[in-house]
């Protein structure tokens, strides 16, 4: 296990010239031994410490790989589904400068979503394709959720005005919350795939959340606007925690780091209906009497508990109530630049077990930041991870060839019939013998994605190619039927070699009619 730790002063400036022998590490409440240690400082390792060499061996190392570079991809998710224009407008702004602080090494890759995801540009070093992406997206539309919220505030003050029933503004509310939940939870859904693009890529890895907030409780805030002495059902305040927690689980499981910005910047305590100012609030009017105000702030901490969450368990931090972007996305870029890395052998860890992990300093007064916990991932889920990539982006694996065809797509009742055949040279893979003859063992991850950015699950299949008997001609084939609507859809297959860990992937977009 690789561990990124960021050490600060009260200031907020980093600390660079900490050694092996000011950390230490507990993993799941036990200490462990540190195996190694480097300084990384702009993207290049410093210093390695090797516990059992003497100081000339470490001159001899450094020697070696002078020009080594660490490389940064950061995987900028926009979600713009609780943001007015100017906000959105401002946030961007400090995304352009970000982006002017990239280095040469580092990638990035932008994804805007309002109720779907699209990806504006794949991993790239372009700052001049990063620049357009934004700009097209400044141009594009969103608000979704806000606008939700709105409709739903209009509506209960209607109800109050006219002095209309409690059970009335206590139904809007809760239509609006159930509405609430299923535009969130799409939100994550998608958030978390888009995570498995980052976990196939190498250097350090970062995700840079900007977002006007999502609801932990959703429409909890809004049955207490409508009426304070309501309640929720156990069913409808069921909290989003658990699947932001199995988010931050998957990052720290993959060595990804998250930052967070509230795009609303400081809570101004007016509303949206009042006029597109930044600080926006809907459920406060500047005139409302206090437990509309006091609803209000609760809102606002409801919908950053998810983002302080997100952040802070995975060594990252928050940006939130600051107007400040431009500084706020610099420190993230610092952060990102001069840290030091850990080293410790997990190999007796079985893989899917979560451990708790704290990293303790000698040093007093600072502030130490790592992810705040660990689980390996298994082959599969690596297998997983690249086949989901892989549909979502331009990630590509070749180091087993690996040919797919689309056979004739035939009718049925409601959807398609789509046959697929991939094939794999026989040698790619790894014969083992068995008796007198000789075979190989594969993995085959399977998925497919539409225009509309819905995505299959990714399949999974257990394969066994006998070289005699499957694979003849030099080749090993495998068949399998998607069921499929009409449209447009690509199809990915991951194929990795079970005996030595080597992966292929392949491609294909797909006319479905």
């Amino acid at each position: 296990m690789n561990l990124d730790v960021v050490v600060t002063d009260s200031a907020g400036n980093s600390l660079t010239d900490l050694t092996k022998q000011d950390f230490s590490l507990k993993l799941g409440g036990r200490p462990v031994a540190i195996d190694y240690f480097t300084r990384v400082e702009r993207t290049a390792p410093h210093a390695p410490d090797l516990g059992i060499e003497p100081p000339a061996g470490i001159l001899v190392e450094n020697r070696k790989v002078p020009d080594v570079n660490v490389p940064g991809y950061f995987l900028v998710y926009v979600d713009t589904g609780h943001l007015t224009q100017m906000e959105r407008a401002r946030a961007l702004k400090a995304l352009r400068s970000f982006v002017s602080q990239l280095g040469t090494s580092d990638s990035a890759r932008l994804v805007l979503f309002d109720q779907r995801s699209h990806e504006l540009t794949a991993w790239t070093r372009s700052k001049e394709h990063l620049l357009s992406a934004l700009r097209q997206m400044e141009a594009s539309s969103g608000g979704s959720r806000l606008q939700t919220e709105i409709q739903a505030l209009q509506r209960i003050d209607d109800s109050k005005r006219s002095e209309g029933d409690p059970w009335t503004r206590q139904s809007l509310a809760r239509a609006y919350g159930e509405q609430e939940r299923g535009q969130v939870l799409t939100m994550l859904h998608d958030l978390d795939a888009q995570i498995s693009t980052l976990a196939v890529t190498g250097g350090k890895r970062v995700l840079l959340f900007i977002s006007g907030g999502f609801g932990m409780q959703p429409g909890l805030a809004m049955m207490q606007y409508a009426d304070p002495q309501a309640m929720l059902t156990a069913q409808e305040g069921q909290s989003m925690a658990t699947r932001v927690e199995a988010m931050v689980r998957r990052a720290n499981a993959s060595d990804i780091t998250c930052f967070t910005l509230d795009a609303r910047g400081l809570m101004a305590g007016v509303s949206e209906r009042s006029g597109d100012r930044p600080g926006h609030d809907p459920l406060v009017l500047s005139d409302a009497p206090l437990t509309s105000r006091a609803v209000s702030f609760q809102a606002r901490q409801n919908s950053q508990r998810g983002m302080n969450l997100l952040a802070n368990d995975t060594g990252g931090f928050a940006l939130a109530n600051t107007n400040d972007f431009a500084t706020g996305l610099s420190r993230v870029y610092r952060d990102s630049s001069y840290y030091y890395t850990i080293g410790v052998d997990v190999s007796a860890l079985p893989s899917g077990n979560y451990s708790e992990v704290v990293v303790y300093t000698r040093r007093p007064g600072v502030t130490v930041r790592s992810r705040r916990g660990f689980a390996a991932r298994s082959v599969s889920d690596q297998g997983h991870d690249i086949a989901q990539a892989a549909l979502m982006t331009n990630v590509e694996i070749r180091s087993i060839p690996v040919t797919l065809r689309v056979g004739a797509i035939v009718k049925q009742e409601t959807l398609y019939d789509v046959p697929i055949a991939v094939t794999v040279p026989v040698s790619a893979l790894t014969l083992l013998p068995e008796g007198a003859a000789a075979k190989a063992e594969a993995e085959i991850y399977i998925g497919a994605i539409d225009d509309n950015g819905l995505m299959s699950d990714i399949a999974r299949r257990e394969v066994s190619f006998a070289q005699a008997r499957d694979c003849a001609d030099g080749n090993c084939p495998f068949r399998v039927r998607l069921q499929a609507r009409k449209g447009n859809l690509r199809v990915v297959v991951n194929v990795r070699d079970r005996a030595t860990g080597r992966m292929g992937t392949a491609k294909t977009d797909v006319h479905v009619e």
